[in-house]
């Protein structure tokens, strides 16, 4: 369990980024999907701003031992270019590791099925990432962005290394508090040195509509199927809750419940997400 503390030293070194307090401007219209969704949202940082974002969640097993998973994930976003940004992040999770949860979340637990003790177990994932982002929206083309990451992952058994390369699409639909938004995340990862048994590539879709409900709170509904690693059937999980952004520099929250739709998906899921802006607009 010695890894999700991990997650105290990673919020340290952002500290140490001297990013200081947030320097909200007029507020923008509140995106209309992202964390605690299976969703990335496209639209770069500019330069010189920055976004943190932290997950929790909770996962339950429909039927193994142990049933429960507890995890935490950290990222850090920084613009560096006009439409291109760079991407840090820690995950750390605790308990039925053969689950599935977030892309590069629970994707971190490594142990092969007939290893299982039923004794929970600790892992992690340490990545790197950029995002590109080629159109902003305006006129019939989505906003469309590219993602690619490489990432370290740990567990009980021995260290992974992965790469993921994503597209990633977004459009609004309307404008002012009621704007509806359609978000479309496509995904492939590679495994660089897999064990046998394992999936050297899995692929990953996502999907979320978000509705507004008022000036700052969107009403989110979603979907993720992704293979996983050793044979199983795929994740698949449906997801519905709020994204509220808070006044005076609050961060935005977000509130997320979900089930499975298959056998190898979790019973269900809860998560709760918070995301701080830096030296720039709310997004």
């Amino acid at each position: 369990m010695h890894h999700l503390w991990g997650l105290s030293s990673f919020t340290a070194l952002l500290m140490l980024l001297g990013l200081g307090e947030p320097a909200f401007t007029e507020a923008q219209p509140l995106a209309l999907a992202d964390d605690p969704f299976e969703i990335t949202d496209p639209v770069a940082a500019k330069p010189g701003e920055a976004e943190l974002n932290l997950v929790g969640l909770y996962e339950r097993a429909r039927s193994r031992a142990p049933r429960g998973t507890i995890a935490f994930d950290t990222e850090l976003q920084m613009g560096i270019a006009r439409g291109l940004e760079i991407r840090v992040g820690q995950v750390d999770a605790y308990g039925n590791v053969e689950l599935r949860g977030r892309p590069a979340m629970l994707e971190a637990m490594q142990p092969v099925r007939s290893q299982s003790t039923g004794v929970p177990a600790s892992g992690g994932a340490t990545r790197l990432g950029a995002l590109y982002q080629f159109t902003d929206g305006s006129g019939a083309f989505p906003i469309t962005s590219v993602l690619g990451r490489v990432r370290a992952v740990y567990g009980r058994d021995i260290p992974g290394y992965e790469g993921d390369r994503f597209a990633l699409f977004a459009q609004t639909i309307g404008s002012g508090p009621r704007a509806m938004g359609l978000n479309l995340n496509l995904g492939w990862t590679s495994r660089f040195n897999p064990v046998r048994g394992e999936r050297p590539s899995r692929y990953s879709i996502s999907a979320t509509i978000g509705q507004g409900i008022a000036d700052d709170t969107v009403l989110v509904l979603g979907y993720v199927r992704r293979q996983q690693e050793r044979g199983e059937r795929d994740f698949s999980l449906v997801e519905v809750g709020l994204r509220q952004r808070f006044p005076g520099g609050g961060p935005i929250l977000g509130l997320a419940a979900g089930f499975g739709t298959k056998r190898d998906s979790p019973a269900f899921r809860v998560s709760l997400a918070a995301q701080w802006s830096f030296g720039g607009d709310a997004r």
